[in-house]
């Protein structure tokens, strides 16, 4: 029987996981296992990644943001394989990607890179692989920002591995079952600039409309400003997510409810805009990885999960496939 708390997503130190005995592993995995069938949301502090590289990610990324709108569309998305680089206020509608197919634009600009091809590779030249693993572009100023983002994607990407085998544990499956699909991840490292809103948005335009996320694990770095996240509970209400310092806000994703058959919850959650008097203290910014395996990788219910005569609810497809559709909708805001 699990513990129920429906107003507290809850904190999980994950430091004692690498080195931790089999007792203290399985504790942690047990946990780990009910904040996703309960909320589909965690927080997660013990990660190891230095609060001087958080703080140092926050500063360029905000540097970026702070530019001319001529400067930051040097860097624009348009025509780029991938969708990757510049987008502006109201070029994405994440609503879309759950069903509500005329949703305004979010209220917000992002900054979005993602997994390279490695030449010579044959990998990376399967049916849909261009759109999945393309050059960044990368502006001239901050001059560091590319360095920066790089280290903060690797120290990411090592995260995300441990949760993976945190994850892989407490779903009765190898430790590496995840991460031996996630040579060659699908992975994105996103910034969201949330600004101060000067005028009202239109009507049903939110920072962030409803949606779940489409991968397996995401990592979110934020800020505790108005106007922040809200998740959905098991009982439909929605819930602030109070950020902590140096502290990731987990969610799983659509990826990991379709292996576990809904035994996971890929939560809807959405970002609301501030109080109509928060001024600039209600700008925002959020740093968000993105976890991926490879393009290639299936998403098919794990048969161990199946109750004797249950069948799975999902149709089986690719780590690909589903990705790029759920791209195309986000994106569709932008487009005539």
């Amino acid at each position: 029987m699990l513990d129920l708390d429906l107003k507290n997503v809850p904190v999980i130190d994950i430091s004692g996981w690498k080195d931790g005995s089999p007792e203290d592993r399985a504790a942690l995995a047990h946990r780990v296992d009910a904040a996703c069938k309960e909320w589909g949301f965690l927080l997660v502090g013990g990660h190891g990644i230095d609060p001087a590289l958080i703080a140092r990610m926050f500063e360029i990324s905000y540097a970026f943001f702070d530019q001319s709108a001529e400067e930051k569309a040097k860097c624009a998305s348009a025509g780029r394989k991938g969708g990757r680089g510049y987008f502006s206020v109201g070029m994405k509608a994440l609503a879309r990607t759950s069903g509500d197919k005329d949703a305004p634009g979010d209220q917000k600009e992002t900054f979005l890179t993602g997994a390279e091809a490695v030449e010579g590779d044959p990998f990376y030249d399967g049916p849909g692989a261009d759109r999945l693993y393309a050059p960044n572009p990368w502006p001239a100023s901050p001059k560091d920002m590319e360095a920066v983002w790089r280290q903060y994607r690797a120290a990411s990407r090592e995260v995300a591995d441990t949760l993976l085998s945190i994850f892989a544990t407490a779903l009765g499956m190898p430790p590496n079952w995840f991460e031996s699909r996630s040579d060659k991840p699908v992975s994105t490292l996103v910034a969201h600039h949330y600004p101060e809103q000067t005028e009202p948005p239109e009507p049903g335009a939110l920072r962030a409309g409803a949606h779940t996320d489409f991968g397996t694990l995401t990592l979110l770095m934020t800020e505790n400003r108005p106007g922040g996240l809200q998740v959905m509970g098991l009982d439909g209400q929605w819930y602030d997510v109070q950020p902590l310092p140096n502290t990731f806000i987990v969610n799983i994703g659509d990826l990991m409810q379709r292996w576990t058959n809904d035994t996971w919850r890929s939560t809807l959650h959405r970002v609301v805009n501030p109080p109509a008097d928060a001024g600039s203290a209600a700008r925002r910014l959020s740093i968000v990885y993105f976890n991926n395996p490879n393009y290639d990788t299936e998403v098919s219910c794990f048969p161990s999960l199946l109750s004797q005569g249950a069948v799975p609810k999902y149709e089986a497809t690719t780590v690909g496939a589903h990705y790029l559709a759920k791209i195309a909708l986000n994106n569709s805001a932008g487009k005539p």
